[in-house]
């Protein structure tokens, strides 16, 4: 369990350091008291409860049951991340880092002239234990908003526990459709869902069309032999279907280093693909796009590669140039600096002052839900309450990530306009987006957005 606070004008990461995520703490130490902010450790039956003061320490807050932001002495957020699951320790980080850079931002008004308290709680993924800490989150800590990072299971236990409270809760990870197709009052969902995720191919394949002009619509999906790999099969399986496109699926096993078996494969089809989309991680997916070029199968003779692994826009340390050709697509969640709002390019900034790599989508995210929910309580003057939730429906502004509404819930519900359930309280302008390389080896920063036409920043590839 880890809180973080802020007040007044300072912010809970210093402007003159560069780092941005926060130290870790481990139980039992006593830190050297730094010259400041302050900051206040107290083990508590073996979780580390951390509190960093950027002003002298307010009086104590009205009970929870004050509703308004003039009542209260402070206003406090909850927070569930699964900080201490190793496989989302990544994902944790970056969210906690969009977290500090958004205080930093709210300094030194904070909310409404009011003292922020940001509280970020380790629910570990748990079901149970997200339960657990939601409920001491909301009645002794105070939050009366929620940001949850957690997976499909602890986020849908939580939104029960949110929809009792009337809290709202704004979800950063969790992408199960069910989440929203319940239309619970209080749960928001910034995060893509698993359909706008698997549909990004079949719908960009859809808009460019027979690229290779062979009177057939034509896609190649080569996935690694993995969960990761079945997960992206079954998820754009579908897509394709439903626009009629042509699907042939190769699985390959790695690691490997040679894949002219594969190449083959390719080469020995009856009809050349008009796309083929490179589902593998790491290293294999840049090595199999470059030997693919090498073999013929490229743009210029009717053929759009697409790459879906981080490694496309980042194959070595941070700042390095690609090793990818021309005409190659590659898939970035998140914004890019191509296309980024003024906020989302300062955010960018920061990182390369910190020299850390792109930031994820998830860093978006996290940093826009806190500004989401601050100016929800400063419009409505609620700190909890229906009044916030009302409020945060109404959401009409643009952050680091893009501009944010979510156009179906209370006053216009999805089924009244026939459309899926699991648009309800959904942020539906996620930017999922194709980037593509337009000279041989070029500098990532500079790729040109070419899809979906809501961010597109140069015209999408038509005609082979």
């Amino acid at each position: 369990m880890v809180a973080l606070g802020a007040a007044g004008c300072v912010s809970a990461i210093s402007p003159a350091t560069p780092a941005l995520l926060p130290d870790s703490v481990r139980p039992g130490e006593t830190p050297s008291p730094p010259s400041a902010p302050p900051i206040v450790e107290i083990e508590v039956t073996r979780v580390v409860y951390r509190e960093t003061i950027v002003t002298p320490t307010p009086a104590p807050p009205q009970p929870c049951g004050a509703q308004n932001l003039a009542d209260v002495e402070e206003v406090v957020v909850g927070v569930l991340l699964p900080l201490s699951v190793p496989a989302f320790w990544m994902r944790s980080t970056s969210m906690q880092a969009g977290l500090n850079l958004a205080v930093e931002r709210l300094s030194p008004e904070g909310i409404g002239g009011k003292p922020l308290r940001l509280a970020v709680y380790d629910g570990a993924d748990d079901p149970l234990r997200s339960v657990q800490l939601a409920e001491e989150l909301i009645v002794e800590a105070c939050a009366g908003a929620l940001i949850v990072g957690l997976g499909d299971s602890a986020t849908s236990a939580v939104a029960g526990v949110a929809e009792r409270y009337r809290v709202p809760m704004v979800v950063l990870e969790a992408a199960a459709p069910s989440l929203t197709a319940s239309q619970p009052a209080s749960l928001f969902r910034i995060a893509p869902d698993t359909t706008m995720v698997a549909t990004m191919p079949s719908e960009w394949l859809a808009e460019v069309g027979d690229y290779n002009q062979d009177g057939r619509l034509l896609a190649v999906v080569i996935a690694e032999n993995s969960a990761a790999g079945d997960l992206f099969v079954e998820q754009s399986r579908q897509g394709f279907a439903e626009h009629a496109i042509e699907t042939v699926v190769h699985r390959v096993d790695l690691p490997m280093i040679d894949f002219s078996p594969e190449i083959a494969r390719l080469l020995a089809m009856p009809a050349v693909p008009d796309a083929v989309f490179i589902a593998l991680w790491g290293d294999g997916a840049l090595t199999l796009h470059t030997q693919l070029f090498d073999a013929g199968i490229r743009p210029e003779t009717g053929t759009l590669l697409v790459n879906h692994s981080r490694r496309a826009l980042d194959p070595g340390q941070f700042g390095l140039r690609s090793v990818l050709p021309a005409g190659s697509i590659v898939v970035r969640r998140g914004p890019w600096l191509s296309n980024a709002t003024a906020m989302g390019q300062e955010l960018f900034e920061r990182y390369r002052q910190s020299g850390l790599a792109w930031p994820e989508l998830a860093v978006f995210l996290a940093h826009d839900a806190l500004l989401l929910v601050a100016d929800a309580i400063q419009r409505s003057g609620a700190v909890r309450g229906p009044e916030l939730v009302v409020a945060l429906e109404s959401s009409d502004l643009e952050l680091a990530a893009g501009h944010y509404t979510f156009p179906y819930g209370s006053k216009r519900p999805p089924e009244d306009l026939q459309l899926p359930a699991a648009v309800w309280h959904q942020w539906l302008e996620v930017p999922l987006l194709y980037l593509m390389y337009t000279v041989d080896g070029q500098e990532p920063a500079l790729l040109p957005v070419v899809w979906p036409p809501a961010y597109r920043t140069s015209a999408a590839p038509v005609g082979g």
